[in-house]
């Protein structure tokens, strides 16, 4: 780019520089913000880490201690074991009370219960009024089923989160019933907010829970609870006080929790919160519900803060100070330019006189030349490597002078076509609108005829009407009024096709606008096939299977060029009779046009080059090699692929795929095509010549 010298180089600088300070200052921000957020998400997984940790060990120590309080404490225990075996409710009730009470203050156990060996229970310990109902639990089956304990989280159906043991309670051989023993979540979570230092929700899915049991449930636990507050989980337990509102918050469903990697920052109680979902997994390894860490961040958010925006202001400050004092310096030196450039143009004619001094220089710089040729020796590998690169830059013009001369060729040819089209048109409207008042003469004079018969057979003159019908038959008067329509309504179809063929040859020689429109490929389909039905072969049967696909923003006359390659491609590679068919289909935010032929296919060897230019795989003659080439470049152009499938002796298929552009329209499915082929074979099996 060349600037003119007369332009201030205050404003030549100035401009690119600025740009420049803004853009590193811009990517110092970003990188700043994106070492943040990368640091946060690092912290975040590793107090993920440490909670599942944390869980892991102390469910193991769980498990560890339900077994123990099993064994040692009650199935050992004489008097719970008669009971037991008696089925006796108020003494297993009495004996275990105090059992439980000293169990939920010393480990939280909120649950105890006693079943029978029917898979029944005897006695809820810490809720006895409710018994005798059929246990489904999968912790208990699992229990029943291997006669081995068994330990796992499991939900209860009032959406009780609870860490379950179930042993059988054998004595010697005989099962006489089964202990369990529960610790609810909210025990468990309240001493993982003592170790690691930060609050956790446990949401479960709405799928598994009865809405009425789980508010009666909430209620009278003395929890709050929300069941609207989320489209499709709730809240089950949080270490939050439950005054805070928490209604902004917005939590990911639970089977996306596994797949996203992101956290979110939300004001809760004027305190910032960083939230981290994970998947919880039931003791059957099903997707229950979530896992959510809040980590509280408002003293590190506060700390960015209290660091990014001095380091703006200050940056900003130091920018402004720099660019008023380049504008300044920048300044003087215009100042200090404009008198160099006149001092210089004073000199120019001091110069001028120097050259001819410098002319008889010249004279002793060419004896100097011919030493010099004694050093070209040295230079030949030099020229040669030189020469290697001038002709690869040569071929690549060639290509792009061949390419251009193609689209001056095609811009000539729409030039011409358009000109006939618009001479044709003049007379072909004459003949048609003449034809109109031929039709209504001849419609008059056979009415004149019929009243001059009938006139004449009112009369009576019968010699007189003998004469008439002799001059009749003589001049074949009948047959000519009974041909002259079926000839006016051969001349009407005639002028009918030429305005047709006009029409296709005015659509494809339509200048072409240096910006893309919408445009219906379809119709470049038809008025393509319409300008080339001269090299259709009355044997060539062409079916079309058209789509919905909406319009294309795309360059239409360049699109044009692609169906007339490629249809012309087709044609040639025809021999004798053939068929070529043309489909449209909309799919995966993109659409297709499939142009395939049976004619002589393309060898494989060869099908890997087709799109090169200057490659043809035809005769010595026919073709120049660059049609496909173009056809790769315009389909490229318009961000499309193009691919070919070709089998030597059945055919041959090309496949446009485009993308489809957001400010498409769907087309008009009402509009007529125009005619597009000698013989056209609709999707019903009709046939057109």
């Amino acid at each position: 780019m060349k600037h003119n010298p007369e332009e201030p180089i205050r404003r030549r600088i100035l401009i690119p520089l600025s740009l420049t300070i803004a853009v590193l200052f811009c990517t110092y921000i970003y990188s700043a913000y994106r070492i943040r957020a990368d640091q946060n998400l690092i912290d975040m997984r590793h107090n993920y880490e440490v909670t599942q940790a944390y869980i892991n060990v102390s469910q193991t120590q769980r498990e560890t201690l339900l077994l123990d309080i099993m064994i040692e404490e009650i199935s050992r225990d004489t008097q719970l074991r008669q009971a037991m075996m008696a089925n006796d409710r108020d003494t297993l009730y009495q004996h275990s009370l105090p059992l439980f009470n000293q169990l939920f203050h010393e480990h939280g156990i909120s649950h105890f219960y006693y079943h029978t060996p029917a898979e029944t229970t005897l006695l809820r310990v810490h809720n006895p009024d409710e018994f005798g109902d059929k246990v489904v639990r999968k912790t208990f089956l699992q229990a029943a089923n291997s006669q081995k304990f068994a330990f796992g989280l499991e939900l209860g159906k009032f959406g009780m989160l609870t860490y379950r043991g179930v042993l059988p309670w054998r004595v010697g051989d005989k099962l006489i019933g089964y202990i369990e023993l529960g610790i609810e979540v909210d025990y468990v979570l309240k001493q993982l907010q003592s170790i690691v230092k930060k609050d956790f929700l446990i949401t479960l899915d709405k799928h598994y829970l009865d809405r009425k049991q789980w508010e009666l449930a909430r209620e009278r636990a003395g929890r709050f609870h929300n069941w609207g507050l989320f489209s499709d989980q709730v809240i089950a337990y949080q270490t939050l006080p439950d005054f805070i509102n928490i209604s902004n918050i917005k939590l990911l469903s639970a089977n996306r929790l596994a797949a996203e990697e992101e956290y979110s920052d939300y004001v809760i109680d004027q305190q910032v919160y960083r939230i981290k979902g994970f998947p919880l997994f039931d003791f059957s390894g099903q997707l229950i519900g979530g896992f959510h860490v809040l980590h509280d961040v408002t003293q590190q958010t506060t700390s960015f803060k209290a660091f990014i925006v001095p380091i703006i202001l200050v940056s900003t400050g130091l920018c402004l100070v720099l660019f008023f004092f380049a504008y300044d310096v920048l300044g003087r030196m215009d100042q200090r330019l404009a008198d160099t450039r006149q001092r210089l143009n004073d000199e120019v004619a001091n110069v001028t006189l120097a050259n001819r001094q410098l002319e008889e220089e010249i004279g002793n710089r060419r004896l100097a030349e011919s030493k010099l040729q004694l050093l070209n020796q040295t230079l030949e590998e030099q020229v040669a490597q030189r020469t290697v690169a001038l002709e690869e830059v040569n071929r690549e013009l060639q290509e792009t002078q061949a390419t251009i001369l193609h689209q001056d060729k095609m811009a000539c040819i729409g030039q011409l076509a358009a000109g006939i089209a618009h001479d044709i048109n003049n007379p072909v409207g004459f003949v048609s609108h003449n034809l109109g008042t031929f039709e209504r003469y001849l419609e008059r004079l056979n009415q004149f005829f019929t009243l001059q018969i009938g006139l004449i057979k009112r009369r009576g003159d019968k010699e007189l009407a003998a004469a008439c019908m002799k001059g009749r038959q003589d001049f074949c008067i009948d047959e000519m009024l009974r041909e002259m329509p079926v000839m006016l309504a051969e001349c009407r179809d005639g002028t009918t096709r030429i305005s047709q063929t006009v029409q296709g040859l005015r659509n494809f020689s339509c200048k072409e606008i240096a910006r893309r429109e919408l445009t219906d490929l379809h119709r470049c389909i038809d008025s393509t096939l319409t300008i080339i039905r001269h090299e259709l072969d009355t044997n060539i049967e062409i079916v079309r299977n058209y789509g919905d696909i909406p319009q294309c923003y795309c360059y239409a006359g360049q699109m044009n060029q692609v169906f007339l390659n490629l249809f012309i491609n087709a044609t040639q590679a025809i021999n004798g009779k053939g068929k070529i068919q043309i489909q449209s289909w909309a799919e995966d935010k993109k659409f297709y046009i499939a142009i395939s032929d049976n004619g002589c296919g393309i060898p494989p060897d060869k099908l890997e080059h087709i799109f090169e230019p200057f490659f043809t795989t035809k005769e010595i003659g026919v073709g120049t090699g660059l049609g496909l080439s173009i056809v790769y470049d315009i389909v490229t152009r318009h961000k499309g692929i193009i691919d070919v499938a070709s089998k030597l002796g059945e055919g041959t298929i090309f496949t446009l795929c485009m993308p489809l552009d957001l400010r498409a329209k769907p087309r008009d499915l009402n509009a007529a095509a125009p005619f597009s082929a000698n013989l056209i074979r609709t999707e019903n099996g009709d046939h057109h010549g």
